[in-house]
């Protein structure tokens, strides 16, 4: 028994690795937004589900230990299917790579790719049921996991590519089931997967080559943040974080227009701070005003330092430079620095962890590190000739969020829409004259900003008809816990979705707040009914990863987000799952009438959210402390729901339960992340789960009456 223990160990260890690495794949096939992230895990929990539900319902022969040991072996075949499916997918569906793909297409590759593992890891659970006790079944997989989360956020992905973790997950998952069936010469066989572990670099290349057709692949590098990959188009390198595509080495126009506008805007910039869009050659270009003493450039992710050396040859070596790896947003609050131009280099706002360097705290932030007559550049992608009334809300949303911060800004017409944020009075007509003239003063030789480009791009008649249709757009503030440009860049115009679905989320996003409430009145049919237990399950499986998606959000939004700590942060998570699974097989006392428990636990869930409302409105000294806790806190009331809920429907139901568990995580986390955060914001996000659990509870109480 202690052996099948600790396979049962492993395989929610492996499980998470493997989820992990797929959503990672699915990121960097599809983009890195909160979208594909949401649609990826989504899928996971309910192929997962299914599994279960299916093989509660299926009889075998053979001994519960043969069919385990038989499933993890499928498992290993599964892995090798998905990812290589994944690397394939572009091929398989004819599709370009480096451009966006439409949501149908994304979530048919998904489905395809996770249907054999997730059905096989879905199976697992009450696969090991039929062997020993559902709860410890339950607990040795959240403790598996847990190490797992810990495992591959701070050890394998600092020393392997994907390909080398999955060889290695495989091997341990294929000894496992060897030792379960008794045959201990096939591990021979099974450690013959880590053999391709001597060239894993070479074979991670090879393997990559297939997800981007039509490109000239020349160097792969995966880090904890990104897969960079490095394309060549004739004397240009390509680079794409994550299968989008970021900057291209040598691109003049796009790095002159990226800091000489904010730069001579001002009338003598000394200190300058760049965050993002240091390879593409904007360092240079900011080293060439003759005024400049220092310039501080702040990178997420420095192995982008070690591409560019590999394979795009940039010239960042500066004297005047200093480089700071991390959060950018972290280095702004806590600098004590003052900067003459803060030059915000970034992609557009179109996930969570962009938006945050788009929002009112951040600019309110960056105002603070600016010196007296300072100037901030934020720049979006929109057409400044032809606006229309999505694009002209996106851009009022922006110029609105900067007018909380700022008295004065100026909108300019380039090949990205550029905002200049000041407190100096800087008039449209006085723009062109004002930047013509500090080009000759300062004698700066370029090669698209100047007087002929000044001439076409940045006339009178543009400036003033930008200005117009932001002006008579409406108006709305993009914060932290209300990410209104997040909406905007991947839901409403950022190609992932058809024109139904979009105007399907218009709809919704015109709707007031307190119309999402409605759905939950359903709850009222289950109230005396036993089926409520369901219900419970359901709502604590969306509670908890709603939980998590917030938490992580607010960490990154309120805290700086320090990216390495999220790995960190989920497996706090898995522990609390597990010790809330330890503490009712401990504690004999709540398990007697296990409907009352059920019922307060809800509540108490209720209360958690309510908590965790006042906490997006108040900074805590300690958030970086508070937050990890907190998410300990959802996975131990998961934990302990979850045992509960199987003793109050017979251990037989166990693997219903688990796939109920599994299901309304999946929604849980596709409603979070997709609808409900961007759409009406955090706050009432929080609100609606207060009053789901609440509802749930009470329903709950009615049975306990009843019976």
């Amino acid at each position: 028994m202690l052996r099948i223990k600790w396979v049962v160990f492993v395989s929610g260890l492996a499980a998470v690795i493997i989820q992990t690495l797929l959503i990672r794949e699915g990121l960097a096939l599809f983009g890195g937004y909160e979208l594909i992230s949401g649609i990826v895990l989504s899928v996971w929990l309910i192929w997962g589900g299914f599994g279960s539900l299916i093989f509660t319902r299926l009889k075998f022969r053979v001994h519960a230990k043969t069919v385990y040991a038989i499933l993890l072996l499928f498992l290993c075949v599964s892995i090798i299917f998905s990812i290589t499916f994944l690397r394939y997918a572009l091929h398989i569906f004819s599709l370009p790579f480096g451009e966006t793909i439409q949501l149908g297409q994304v979530v048919l590759i998904v489905l395809a790719a996770l249907c054999p593992t997730c059905l096989i890891i879905g199976a697992l659970f009450p696969a090991a049921s039929r062997i020993f006790q559902p709860e410890k079944v339950y607990l040795l997989e959240g403790i598996g996991a847990f190490v797992g989360g810990i495992l591959i956020t701070f050890v394998l992905l600092e020393i392997l590519p994907a390909s080398g973790i999955s060889l290695a997950a495989v091997s341990l998952l294929s000894i496992c089931a060897c030792f379960i069936l008794r045959k201990p010469v096939l591990v021979i066989v099974s450690l013959a997967f880590l053999l391709p572990l001597t060239r894993i670099s070479d074979i991670e290349l090879l393997l990559r080559r297939p997800q981007m057709p039509g490109q000239q692949l020349i160097g792969v590098e995966e880090s904890r943040y990104n897969l960079i990959a490095v394309t060549q188009t004739g004397g240009q390198k390509n680079v794409y974080t994550n299968g989008v595509y970021d900057f291209t080495f040598p691109d003049v126009y796009t790095s002159e227009e990226a800091v000489h506008y904010a730069l001579l805007l001002h009338t003598s910039p000394e200190t300058v701070l760049l965050v993002g869009g240091g390879m593409s050659d904007c360092i240079t270009q900011i080293s060439k005003h003759p005024t400049i003493k220092k310039i501080v450039y702040c990178e997420l992710d420095p192995v982008l330092f070690e591409v560019n050396e590999k394979y795009i040859g940039a010239d960042i070596v500066n004297d005047k430079l200093v480089t700071v790896f991390g959060d950018a947003r972290h280095y702004i609050k806590t600098t004590s620095e003052k900067y003459d131009v803060i030059i915000i280099n970034l992609p557009d706002p179109v996930n969570g962890q962009l938006n945050r360097f788009y929002t009112a705290e951040f600019f309110a932030e960056a105002h603070t590190t600016l010196k007296h007559g300072g100037l901030l550049s934020v720049r979006i992608t929109a057409p400044s000739d032809i606006v229309s009334p999505l694009f002209a809300q996106l851009l009022s949303t922006v110029y609105s969020t900067l007018q909380t911060s700022f008295s004065n800004i100026v909108v300019l017409p380039a090949a990205k829409t550029t905002f200049i944020a000041t407190d100096v009075k800087v008039g449209i007509d006085s723009v062109v004259p004002l930047l013509t003239r500090r080009l000759k003063e300062r004698e700066l030789k370029l090669t698209y900003v100047n007087e002929y480009f000044f001439s076409y791009n940045l006339t009178g008649e543009k400036m003033r008809y930008l200005q117009e249709r932001i002006e008579e757009s409406p108006r709305m503030v993009n914060t932290d816990v209300r990410p209104v440009c997040y909406y905007f860049t991947t839901v409403l115009w950022g190609g992932v979705v058809t024109e139904p679905v979009r105007d399907f989320f218009v709809m919704l996003f015109k709707l007031h707040p307190l119309f999402f409430l409605l759905p939950l009145l359903l709850i009222f049919f289950f109230y005396r009914r036993r089926s409520i237990i369901y219900v419970s399950v359901f709502t604590i499986g969306a509670s908890e990863i709603a939980a998590e998606v917030i938490l992580i959000v607010l960490f990154q939004a309120l805290y700086g987000y320090v990216y390495g700590w999220i790995g960190a942060i989920i497996a706090c998570y898995m522990l609390g799952l597990a010790c809330g699974t330890l503490y009712y097989l401990k504690y004999l006392a709540i398990r007697g009438n296990v409907i009352r428990p059920l019922a307060y636990l809800e509540i108490l869930v209720a209360v958690y959210f309510g908590f965790i409302i006042i906490l997006s409105f108040v900074m805590i000294p300690g958030m970086q402390i508070i937050i990890p806790i907190l998410i300990f806190g959802g996975g131990f009331f998961g934990g302990l729901h979850f045992p509960l809920s199987v003793k109050a429907l017979m251990r037989e139901k166990a693997g219903y339960v688990y796939s109920t568990d599994l299901i309304g995580s999946s929604l849980g986390a596709l409603a979070t992340a997709v609808i409900l955060i961007p759409i009406v914001g955090i706050v009432y996000t929080l609100v609606f789960f207060v009053v789901l659990n609440l509802l749930v509870g009470v329903g709950l109480k009615t049975i306990q009456q009843k019976s």
